[in-house]
Order: C-alpha cells, then structure tokens, then sequence
C-alpha cells in the first residue's frame, strides 16, 4: 500500500534507525524544515548500548538543537584520569580533562546511552514521524523519487534514503545487492569493508557513593599486554567501564563475531581479576553491573557511501574503536557535513534532481572522509597503545606520555575539537561565536592547513587530538 501522506512537490527524507545519528539527523531536519519520516527496526531508546561519550564539538551541536541543557542536567562533566600499569603503579595523573574544558568552555561527558536517546526523542516536535518496530527492508528508485518498503509492508514515497542504522545496515546491504551487477568489487567492499581485532564487554554499573569504585568526574585507565580497561564516572551513582581483549583471531564483515552474555561472562572468568583502580577488579565492576553487553570492535571506512538517491551515515559507513570515545561524535560531524549542504541546495533547488542529489551526496564524501579516516586511524592507535600491543607503545605510555605536559595535550584535542564541523544555518551558541567565526577567517587566510608541528611517533600514538589533527590539517592542505 503506497503512502498517501506525501505530497510530490514537498522534499522529503526516510531515515532508516532510530539510533543517536538517526534521532538527531531527524532533530537536525526537522530545524530546518526539511520533511522527514524514521523507521527503527527496534523501540526506541532501548536497554542495549551501556553508554555514549560526547565531545565539546558533538555538545555544540547538541546545544544548537537544543538538546544540550536537558543532558547538562543529567552528567558530572569529566575532570580528572588517573593512568595505572599491571601491578596497581599510578604511572600518570592528569588534569587533561580539565584543561580541556577551561579551554572549549565545553566538557568532555559520558551518559547512559538509553537516556540520552530519550532526551532525543523528546526533543521532536513531531511524533507521528518516528516509528518504531517498523525497519526498512527495501526499496525501488523511480526518476523522481525513491520508494521505500518497510516491516509491516506498506511503502512510503520519499526523495531520499539515509542509511543510519548502524554497522549491520540494511540499507548498506540494498546498496551493495543494487551496486554488484555493474561493480562487484565495490558491492563486496560494502559488505566485507570492516575488519575486527578486538573485542570489548561495555557496561554501567552502580557505584555506591558510600564507597564508590571512583568519585565523580574521574576516569581510570590500566594498560596489560593484549588487554586493557578503562572506567568512568560521568553520572552520579554509576560508573562507565570497559574491558578490551585482543582477539585471538581478527575478523572481518559479515563474519565478525557476535557474542551472548555466557561469552561475557567467559571473558570476565579469564581477565576479571585485573586490577583496574587502586581498590576494585573489573569482576567487583561485573558483580554491581545494571546491563552489560559484549562486542566485536569493527574498525574501517568504506569507499562508497551511496548509490542513487540512498546514502549512508554514521557506523553505517565509518566505524572506529571506542578507547578515545571518537566514534558517535564522528557521527555528529557527518549530520553537521550533511544537513549543511543539504539546506542551501533546497533553497535553490526545492526538488533537486536525482544529479543534483548525487552532487550532494559526492560534496558530502569529500568533507567528511578527511575526519573519518582521521578518527578511525587514531582510535585503532589508541586501542593498541592502551593494551600494550607492542614494546613501542609500551615504552610510549610509560616513558615519553607523561612528561608531555596537560596543557599542551588539551591544546592539541582543542585545536582538533574546533576543526568539528557545526550546523551552519542555525545559529551558534554565544559561546562558540567567537571560536567558529576566527576558524572561519583563518580558512580564508591561510593556504596552509597545518595548525601543530610534526610530533614524534611515540607521542603520537598517544596524543589523539594532537595527532589527529595534524593529519586532518595535512590531508585538506
């Protein structure tokens, strides 16, 4: 049965999942006046994913939506991280966190996923466009249009399709199945683009203020070879964790492994004695958990992300390890990337053509691509540096990391912060004016992208914003 709510000279967008990209895309659209309807597979703001870490350039975005005060209510901003070896030796105790927000005025933050989709949803002023329990399952190209299948049956008209439903995207698969009769190569990197060689158990658990594993605000680091864990306590009365294992196998897509709460629990029988504060193991971290869940770590950015008139966003298309927490804010750069150049060209061209569209979707690749390969790159680092994966990480983190000083490591993540894109046709937050508008001008001015001089190969296995801003500057030089 066809949808008769679209009228044909209205451009409309079908969001396929009603995750944090695929909520706020719709958020986004819905400030600009662009229609749009959501189709998750699932309910919304369900118990799975434990948490989410956003980042100052992720919050200014959230703060233009105006997301951002709802979740401020809800989160201690991250302050302190201590940094310990095998043996419980505090080799690090940093103030980066910190330094960070005195600099950005912005902090870094870790929320309980699951609510911070509820604020999401909250925030869309029309909830007869979101629907739940009700995923894409295909869809057929016109000249003028797409029309898109879902669960139940029915199909909705619509001008264009975003995928952002995730690393086991249908619409990446409808995409590949349509590309592979005229390019087989492309169609097989689209399914097999991501590989995995850690894996992660990601978990909130209580943490008691009477005796808490760690106060507030404070994050906890510890390096073992092949393993490691970080924990954070980023809302009142819980705490963030994570354990990452080296896979003994690496894998790649559609075969990377997916795991049940016995292979959780297989993993905590093996590696839960590991000490990772001064006076609690991750099996004390296990023993208070609220929910749990064990996964594959995907890594990569695939080569395609469209075809016709269906486009990809998010894990869709760009995955990362989660050690540095850049992963869901690099899907906020792609909603920024997006929307910006989707706004102008409907002002000039109401139903733009199916070129024009392809135009759009090849301008979108070309901005965004420079800080998703940056991201996934210095995530991957970041992940083998904290376990240790070789002596030069090892010598890194013990030896050279923490004598580079707090201000000079904030500057770094600061100067890569502001390089994060922002939704050009809302306006900024006052505190982010003055920020957006010099980086503005220096673009103007400058022929020269490289904003930090060269840094050594040990720091730089440690130094993610540092790095990944040298190498984003360096790649759109």
């Amino acid at each position: 049965m066809e949808d008769p709510r679209v009228p044909d000279n209205r451009f409309k967008v079908i969001i396929a999942g009603g995750s944090l990209v695929g909520l706020s895309l719709a958020l986004a659209l819905e400030r600009a006046g662009i229609d749009f309807e959501l189709f998750e597979k699932g309910q919304f703001a369900p118990q799975l994913g434990a948490s989410i870490g956003l980042h100052p350039h992720s919050l200014r975005i959230l703060d233009q939506l105006g997301v951002w005060p709802d979740i401020e209510k809800e989160v201690v901003p991250l302050q302190n991280r201590n940094h310990y070896d095998e043996s419980g030796h505090c080799f690090e105790r940093s103030d980066v966190l910190s330094e960070i927000n005195k600099i950005l005025r912005r902090p870094i933050i870790f929320m309980e996923r699951s609510r911070a989709l509820q604020i999401l949803h909250s925030h869309i002023n029309d909830k007869s466009k979101l629907h739940s329990i009700n995923g894409v399952v295909g869809c057929e190209e016109t000249a003028d249009g797409v029309t898109v299948i879902t669960q139940d049956g029915r199909s909705h008209r619509c001008h264009i399709l975003v995928g952002a439903d995730g690393i086991h995207s249908q619409v990446r698969q409808l995409i590949a199945d349509k590309t592979r009769p005229l390019d087989p190569t492309a169609s097989k990197e689209l399914v097999e683009g991501f590989t995995s060689e850690y894996n992660c158990i990601f978990a909130v658990s209580k943490n008691d203020p009477a005796k808490p594993f760690l106060p507030d605000g404070m994050v906890h680091n510890v390096y073992y070879h092949s393993h490691s864990a970080v924990a954070a306590a980023g809302v009142h009365g819980l705490v963030f964790w994570f354990l990452f294992v080296k896979a003994s196998t690496p894998t790649s897509t559609p075969n990377c492994p997916r795991f049940a709460d016995n292979d959780a629990q297989a993993l905590i029988n093996q590696y839960g004695g590991a000490q990772l504060g001064p006076e609690y193991t991750v099996r004390d971290l296990w023993e208070a958990r609220v929910k749990a869940t064990m996964v594959p770590l995907e890594e990569g950015v695939l080569k395609k992300w469209s075809h016709g008139r269906a486009v990809l966003m998010g894990d869709a298309v760009h995955k990362s390890t989660i050690n540095p927490g850049l992963g869901g804010n690099l899907a906020y750069e792609g909603i920024a990337h997006f929307t910006n150049l989707l706004v102008p060209l409907l002002k000039e061209h109401p139903i733009p053509s199916t070129e024009q569209l392809g135009q759009l979707f090849g301008d979108y690749f070309e901005r965004h691509l420079p800080r998703a390969r940056t991201v996934v790159d210095i995530s991957g680092r970041i992940t083998r540096y904290e376990a240790q994966d070789n002596w030069l990480y090892t010598f890194a983190a013990r030896h050279i990391v923490p004598w580079i000083s707090d201000a000079t490591k904030a500057q770094g993540y600061a100067n890569f912060s502001n390089g994060g894109p922002w939704l050009e046709y809302l306006p900024l937050p006052t505190l982010d004016e003055e920020i957006c508008h010099r980086r503005v001008g220096e673009k103007k001015d400058s022929k020269s992208g490289v904003l930090l001089p060269k840094l050594g190969v040990a720091v730089a296995l440690i130094s993610t914003a540092v790095v990944g801003w040298n190498r984003y500057s360096r790649i759109t030089s």
